[in-house]
C-alpha cells in the first residue's frame, strides 16, 4: 500500500479522484470499510479481482446526486410515497434497491432490472458527489444498459464470502490493502453504535422489502409508511 490519508486532509478529494480513475480505493465509512471503483465494466472487473468475487453477484453504488439516482429509476415501479429525492433521503444510512431497467436485464451492477445505491450524509456524500462529477465526461453505458450512471461502485472491503464478514477495523483494512495491493486507503471518524454493512431496502410499488439487515434497521422501519411494510 502506498498511502493512507484522512478524508478531511488537504487535497484528499483530488487524491481519491485521481486514484479511483486508475484502480479501486478503500474508504472508511462511518460503520464499515468499503471499496470504491469506477462506474464502468473495467471498475467492476477490478473489484472482481480484488474480492475474488463469487459468481452471480452485483455491485451497488455510493450515491452522490440523489436526484440523478431517482431519475434513473423506473417511476412506474415506485410507490407514490417515493417519487423524489426528498422522499428517499429519509432513509439516509441504507442501501436502497430500485428498478433501473427491465426485469430481464442483468449486468455487473443490475440484477433482474434492479440496482442498489447507499445514501450517506456529510463529508462522505460530498466525496461521492465529487467522484460522480469526475466521471460525467465518460461513456459508462453497457453495464447500465442504454443509460449512463456515474456514481462510484461500492462494495464491502473483504474477500467475497469471507467468514469474518465485513471489515470494520483499521487493522483489518490495512491487512486487506497490503495483501491485495490497494494503493490508497482513506480513513475517517467512525460512528457510535452497531458496526457492519448497511441495511438493504427494496423500494417497490408493492411495498418495501428488507433484503439485508444492518445497523439502525429498526429506526428505518419506523420511517416507512405502515401500508408499505412487508414485515
Amino acid at each position: 500500500m502506498k498511502e493512507i490519508i484522512d478524508i478531511h486532509s488537504p487535497d484528499a478529494f483530488n487524491k481519491i479522484i485521481s486514484a479511483i480513475h486508475k484502480a479501486p480505493v478503500i474508504v472508511q465509512l462511518p460503520r464499515v470499510f468499503v471499496l470504491l471503483a469506477a462506474p464502468t465494466a473495467k471498475g467492476a472487473d477490478q473489484l472482481d479481482q480484488l474480492k475474488s468475487r463469487q459468481p452471480n453477484k452485483n455491485y451497488g453504488t455510493a450515491i452522490g446526486d440523489l436526484e440523478q439516482f431517482v431519475q434513473l429509476s423506473r417511476p412506474e415501479s415506485l410507490p407514490i410515497e417515493f417519487k423524489n429525492a426528498d422522499d428517499f433521503s429519509r432513509l439516509t444510512g441504507c442501501f436502497l434497491r430500485v428498478y433501473f431497467s427491465s426485469p430481464t436485464f442483468d449486468s455487473q451492477v443490475i440484477r433482474g432490472g434492479t440496482h442498489q445505491g447507499v445514501i450517506l450524509g456529510g463529508i462522505h456524500r460530498q466525496l461521492f458527489k465529487a467522484i460522480e462529477k469526475s466521471f460525467q465526461s465518460m461513456n459508462t453505458s453497457g453495464i447500465w444498459g442504454e443509460k449512463s450512471y456515474y456514481a462510484p461502485l461500492c462494495t464491502s472491503c473483504n474477500i467475497s464470502g469471507h467468514p469474518e464478514g465485513s471489515i470494520t477495523s483499521l487493522d483489518r483494512a490495512i491487512e486487506f490493502a497490503e495483501g491485495r495491493k490497494v494503493d490508497l486507503l482513506v480513513t475517517s471518524p467512525g460512528a457510535n453504535g452497531e458496526m457492519g454493512s448497511y441495511p438493504i431496502l427494496g423500494i417497490y410499488k408493492g411495498g418495501i422489502q428488507i433484503h439485508r439487515e444492518g445497523p439502525n434497521l429498526t429506526n428505518y422501519k419506523e420511517l416507512i409508511p405502515v401500508h408499505l411494510r412487508s414485515w
